[in-house]
């Protein structure tokens, strides 16, 4: 494994996967690109500051697990989160996506389905799902 891409939506669910995502990027010496997706788009006029909240945020969660094996990269995305963790998996060719989930009842993924079952679905390599 050389490239992974781990997701976050800052929940706890998502961290407890970064520190999977980072574990597994040690082992391999892998590079780490972690991805969050802005489902709304901002305003235009706020739509760097929001981005560059969420950079901050995401360079935050990483703090103190950079080291010189490793490239830690934050990444911003406007969309679906599903389609924008898929597209980016393909594009940079990842070879594992890494996933926090809610572990949601069976009613609400019937209705509702689940971002990490989309991805698994329809992404181009293997996603491990993290259940806190």
């Amino acid at each position: 494994m050389q490239r992974l891409l781990a997701c976050t939506d800052f929940s706890e669910y998502s961290k407890s996967a970064l520190q999977h995502a980072i574990s597994i990027a040690d082992e391999y010496r892998a590079e780490l690109s972690v991805l969050h997706v802005i489902e709304e788009r901002p305003a235009p006029n706020h739509l760097q500051g929001v981005t560059q909240r969420v950079l901050a945020h995401i360079e935050q969660s990483i703090a103190g697990n950079v080291n010189g094996h490793r490239t830690i990269k934050p990444l911003v995305r406007i969309g679906k989160p599903y389609l924008e963790i898929v597209q980016e998996a393909d594009q940079a060719k990842m070879d594992a996506v890494i996933m926090g989930v809610r572990g949601r009842n069976t009613l609400d993924l019937v209705v509702f389905g689940s971002t990490a079952h989309r991805v698994i679905q329809s992404g181009p390599c293997p996603v491990l799902a993290v259940h806190v």
